[in-house]
């Protein structure tokens, strides 16, 4: 599956019948299909696709389906040891090039570094405390999005909107995407779950 939006757009083939598609920002495309037909990626060095349309796809209104990466098989390379005497370092040199060095100078660092972890582990604690949200709430990170992210990227009916953030409510993953600012990650989960809320739309609408 592709996990990264800078791929995006992409070309596609229908084999079958030769005709050509271009994806748009988010992975979606248009094409006449029909069962057997053979969807595969062209002008693409990181990502395949081979994929035959069943007559089960042809029920729903989008279909899902997901390029592979491509498995790039290097050489072998053998590493020796690598230390500071064979880059030319040592002791003495390392004291040389501090000024009023400290004799106790290992034991300055380890300090140091002692206390920047801890630090660092505490921040990192509370960024990651997760406060539960009462089942009526809508997801307040994806609230606070564009709106266009989701009816235009998404796909998702302006009517639909704050159904869909109340939808996200329990998904937690998504909090951390967004607040870590991780563009590609968010969209792409947006992406994932957005399939699955409009399939339970559109299979509720049905009963």
């Amino acid at each position: 599956m592709i996990d990264e939006l800078s791929v995006f757009p992409l070309k596609v083939l229908n084999t079958t019948t030769e005709e050509t598609v271009t994806t748009d920002s988010a992975g979606f495309f248009s094409m006449k299909v029909k069962a057997n037909d053979e969807l595969v990626l062209v002008e693409n060095d990181y990502y395949q696709l081979k994929y035959t349309l069943k007559h089960a796809d042809l029920v729903h209104n989008i279909v899902r389906v997901y390029p592979e990466s491509k498995n790039t098989v290097l050489k072998e390379v053998e590493v020796n040891t690598i230390t500071t005497n064979s880059l030319g370092i040592d002791n003495k040199t390392i004291m040389s090039n501090y000024i009023n060095p400290n004799p106790n100078l290992n034991m300055d660092l380890l300090a140091i570094f002692s206390w920047i972890t801890g630090k660092t582990k505490k921040e990192k604690q509370r960024k990651n405390e997760i406060v539960l949200r009462k089942s009526y709430e809508q997801n307040p990170y994806v609230a606070q999005l564009p709106r266009t992210v989701i009816t235009d990227y998404l796909k998702i009916p302006d009517s639909l909107v704050h159904k869909f953030y109340y939808y996200m409510n329990d998904d937690y993953l998504i909090d951390q995407y967004i607040k870590q600012g991780d563009e590609a990650k968010w969209k792409m989960h947006l992406l994932d779950k957005s399939f699955d809320f409009l399939q339970q739309e559109k299979e509720e609408a049905e009963e």
